[in-house]
């Protein structure tokens, strides 16, 4: 299994997709904080609890990767599973004696590492421009590391591995609209986020998608209950995992 991970991160690494999603995330990252903080214009709906000004948008901004990172890490799984399976690459691995359990474990592990890379690529413009440029010190290390792995496990959840579940379905020259489609709405959650009154259904919503807890996770202290978000990502991404690895045992390869 260690060489054919090692064949799909070569692949990776030769995707013209993935350098542009590398050169996006930290274009991204840069923009945000840069137009966050110069053009400081925050319309939020008025039942909404969330204050932002221009004293804490930039402990904020990184937390936009949730609404961003998710498109790079669809388009990359759209991408490099239409080529497998267009190009009979899928075929020829299995022609080879690897598993069916190899291969899919063997793609999750290698995009989702991609989305890690595009992630790291969007916080790393964001927090060089606010302390060098800016001169932001209000980032808390502990809670900047806390958020920011819960953040990267739920996007890995809702992203990647659901974008490989339907690339595997899918397969063909439709996969890409579907899976950005599908991320599209997901951002739709955001909504969900900025009303902090009591609601069930935007309790349920925030603990499986990122983008619903844009305003919840902070740089500058650890939010309450996080523990609880990262268990329920962990299991619904095993949930997937499962889902997925059984389907694509199932299907049939051409």
């Amino acid at each position: 299994m260690t060489k054919l991970i090692n064949a799909q991160f070569h692949e990776l690494f030769k995707s013209k997709w993935f350098y542009i999603s590398v050169i996006i995330s930290a274009f991204c990252g840069a923009v945000f904080t840069a137009g966050m903080y110069l053009y400081p214009k925050f319309d939020l709906p008025e039942n909404s609890d969330v204050v932002l000004n221009k004293d804490n948008i930039l402990g904020i901004v990184p937390c936009f990767a949730v609404a961003i990172i998710p498109f790079a890490a669809g388009a990359t799984v759209a991408a490099i599973l239409y080529s497998h399976y267009s190009n009979g690459t899928v075929r020829n691995m299995l022609a080879c004696g690897h598993t069916r359990s190899e291969i899919f474990f063997a793609d999750t592990i290698t995009m989702s590492a991609a989305t890690v890379i595009y992630f790291l690529c969007y916080q790393l413009a964001s927090f060089s421009l606010s302390i060098i440029a800016f001169d932001y010190d209000k980032y808390d290390l502990k809670a900047v590391m806390v958020s920011l792995s819960v953040m990267l496990v739920m996007i890995i959840s809702t992203s990647t591995v659901v974008s490989i579940l339907l690339g595997n379905i899918i397969r063909d020259g439709k996969l890409a609209i579907v899976i950005l489609a599908v991320q599209y709405v997901s951002n739709v959650t955001i909504v969900f986020g900025l009303d902090k009154k009591e609601n069930p259904i935007a309790d349920i919503v925030q603990k499986v998608f990122p983008q619903s807890c844009i305003f919840y996770y902070s740089c500058s202290s650890i939010p309450e209950g996080i523990v609880q978000k990262l268990i329920v990502s962990l299991a619904v991404t095993a949930v997937l995992i499962i889902i997925g690895l059984r389907q694509f045992k199932k299907c049939d390869i051409k």
